[in-house]
């Protein structure tokens, strides 16, 4: 009997050791029925409320379609799966796929153990967020602590909170500088100049200052500085697909307030005038309707040299770097624009000219093969002391079973040939999944597919329209923007119209994947994800 153990903990608050723990109960309960541990998968502080942010659970439901082994052992069926449907799917993929499902209490789980446990574990979980809810609410009501500490004040156990005067300085200094005309780059700017960490530690922005209305986010719009709690404002929610948590804004009747004078930071006037400009100058507009922009052929693969932003549609069709606009100059240097259909027609060109020539592919497929043998090599080396290893242990634990065969058994003896076969199940389980690893390859054609993808792709981005583009032409677009890791932007040096510089770093390995005759669409080009080596770069 093949088995896969898996562990899992919940939260970063338990204890790490926790997975060690129920690993080696698991280990001794597979020795003593004669299984063999074929491979190991964990997931650390991570909950069991959805399987799809779990990587270790996925892992292992990957490796069950390929039948590497014939059963699951757990300590408990809930650190498997605490969610009702995930539970019930797996349960039903697993029996179809011949696999079985063990815990230390029971060697086959039943259907009827999958739908009592599923649903106690599922209406724990609901248990448990409604508790935590009602907990946080009794403390909003109370004025106390309810999730992130906010920036000029610090709490105590129990969620009691206090001004940080520290902190409370640069607040009223923020207030009292929007409400003399500053700007809120320019507030962000001086800030960064005088090394105030920001809220998160970083370096100020635009957004820190001034928030969102809708989020009630930003200094200049908590209204905590003013002595009100506000709460209510939001509905977290566990998207099912991802189990990722989702943070929904609710409309701005349902918030709720609860005065808390003692943790007044601004006065009234200063609070009041920056109200005041936020009504006339128009900054509670909601974003997407006061910077709306037709998004652009590489929108979000443009990085700016000097800190590593993205560059953003400013005015007319310029680019411009988002860290200098949003943070000022002490976050990036770098005020060069540039215009965008300048920058999409040199990576075009570029792209035409010299990333998809002859030339690059050769010097791709000599990369490729290179990074292959590093590959080879680099997983001999983890091998060998793995198989050395394992074979200390068998030496170890030949001679342990000679002793007790001999009858000279004791206690420690047999505590440490548990522990050789314990240690001795998990190396072999590495090597045997550094034996699945799949290798390198480039498929025998791929010179010959690149050549062909080469032509078509020209011709169509020779016939790319402005204005909106067609179904035919937004292919085109993803086809292209496919092919690029990253546009560097680096302006030679900041004077007005000096040469700004491109670097377009690109990915040949979308082309070389051996299943390129399953993934043709309909315009005639053949692109599947792929890929493992560093991408290849040209200046434009």
């Amino acid at each position: 009997m093949r088995v896969a153990l898996y562990a899992r903990y919940s939260d970063d608050k338990q204890n790490p050791a926790s997975i060690a723990d129920q690993l080696a109960l698991c280990t001794r309960h597979a020795q003593a029925r004669g299984w063999t541990i074929a491979a190991t998968y964990t997931d650390a502080a991570i909950s069991g409320a959805h399987m799809a942010n779990r990587p270790g659970v996925n892992m292992l439901m990957a490796a069950a379609e390929e039948r590497a082994f014939d059963l699951i052992l757990v300590e408990h069926q809930d650190r498997l799966f605490r969610n009702l449907a995930d539970n019930a799917r797996a349960f039903e993929r697993l029996s179809y796929l011949g696999i079985g499902i063990a815990t230390l209490r029971t060697d086959r789980v039943q259907l009827m153990d999958v739908a009592i446990e599923g649903l106690m574990s599922q209406l724990y979980l609901d248990n448990l967020s409604a508790k935590t809810k009602r907990g946080m609410h009794a403390n909003a009501e109370k004025g106390l602590a309810t999730g992130a500490r906010i920036y000029g004040y610090r709490s105590a156990p129990g969620g009691e909170m206090a001004i940080f005067e520290e902190e409370a300085a640069v607040v009223r200094r923020i207030f009292a500088g929007y409400a003399q005309g500053l700007t809120g780059v320019e507030i962000a700017g001086v800030l960064n100049d005088d090394k105030i960490p920001a809220p998160g530690g970083g370096i100020w922005g635009a957004t820190s200052v001034i928030g969102s209305r809708q989020r009630g986010n930003g200094i200049l719009r908590c209204e905590l500085y003013i002595g009100v709690k506000v709460w209510n404002r939001f509905d977290l929610r566990k998207d099912p697909a991802t189990g990722k948590r989702v943070q929904q804004i609710r409309p701005e009747s349902e918030w709720k307030r609860t005065p808390v004078p003692h943790l007044r930071i601004v006065d009234q006037v200063d609070w009041e005038a920056v109200q005041a400009r936020f009504l006339l100058s128009g900054a509670h507009r909601k974003p997407h309707l006061a910077n709306r922009h037709k998004p652009g052929l590489f929108s979000g693969l443009l990085k700016c040299v000097e800190c590593g932003g993205n560059y953003t549609i400013k005015g007319k069709g310029r680019l411009v770097c988002s860290v200098y606009v949003g943070k000022g100059p002490s976050a990036c240097n770098n005020r060069r624009s540039i215009m965008r259909d300048e920058v999409e027609d040199r990576v075009l060109e570029g792209l035409r000219a010299k990333m998809l020539s002859p030339a690059a592919v050769a010097a791709y497929v000599r990369a490729y093969h290179a990074e292959y043998e590093a590959a080879a090599a680099a997983a001999q080396s983890r091998r060998a002391p793995l198989e050395k290893r394992l074979a200390e242990l068998n030496r170890g634990i030949a001679r342990l079973v000679d002793a007790i065969c001999d009858g000279t058994e004791t206690p420690a003896m047999r505590a440490r040939l548990v522990s050789a076969e314990a240690d001795k199940a998990e190396i072999e389980a590495q090597l045997a999944s550094a034996d699945q690893q799949a290798p390198i390859t480039l498929h025998p054609r791929a010179a010959e597919v690149y050549a062909e993808q080469v032509r078509a792709l020209q011709e169509r981005l020779a016939e790319l329209k402005d204005g909106k583009p067609s179904a035919d032409d937004r292919r085109v677009i993803e086809l292209v923007r496919g092919l690029i890791e990253r546009i560097e932007i680096r302006p030679v040096d900041q004077s007005r119209g000096a040469p700004i510089e491109l670097t377009l770093v690109g990915r040949l390995a979308d082309f070389m994947k051996p299943s390129w005759e399953e993934n043709r669409n309909e315009s005639g080009f053949r692109l599947v994800a792929g890929g493992g080596i560093e991408p290849p770069t040209c200046g434009l």
